[in-house]
């Protein structure tokens, strides 16, 4: 009896552990991109978020104040800038009819957000508050241009889009 015969194999060959490695390696080239998508999305979630957030909140303060806040902390929040986004809330003036709430990009990857509440006149000529929260059309870094404001309506200027219509 040969003594190669009656031994059983322990281990791989080499070619079985390219074969592995290639498989896996093309398994990561193909998940890899769709990883780092929904991490982006994720870190977009909280710009969107947050900016919901100041519009609604500036909507109770102009009920129960007639006016805006230029101040997160007047509103009753706690919002502080993050490593992708950077928040401001801008106000012109103590009449203004509207106040604009950005989320501005730190990283090129990342879209800029903005936010806009507005007093409005209705349909029927009563006096309303009316909402948008706006995302660039382009990653970018920096901020998103302001919301268009007229007495009837605010929205989304060129180069961003509703982002409640947007998915």
């Amino acid at each position: 009896m040969l003594p190669c015969a009656s031994q059983s194999n322990l281990g791989f060959t080499l070619i079985e552990l390219l074969v592995v490695i290639t498989i896996t390696g093309m398994l990561a080239a193909i998940a890899l991109p769709t990883f780092l998508s929904r991490a982006n999305s994720a870190k977009q979630a909280e710009a969107k978020t947050y900016i919901g957030t100041l519009n609604r909140a500036q909507q109770a303060y102009a009920i129960e104040y007639s006016r805006f806040s230029d101040s997160p902390a007047a509103l009753g929040l706690h919002i502080r800038d993050h490593k992708n986004y950077k928040y401001e809330i801008k106000v012109d003036g103590n009449g203004s009819p509207y106040a604009v709430h950005y989320a501005d990009s730190q990283a090129a990857k990342l879209p800029a957000y903005v936010g806009m509440t507005a007093f409005i006149q209705g349909s029927d000529g009563t006096p309303a508050l009316n909402t948008v929260l706006c995302k660039a059309d382009l990653p970018q870094e920096g901020r998103a241009t302001a919301p268009i404001y007229n007495l009837a309506s605010v929205e989304c200027a060129p180069g961003t889009q509703d982002a409640a219509k947007s998915r």
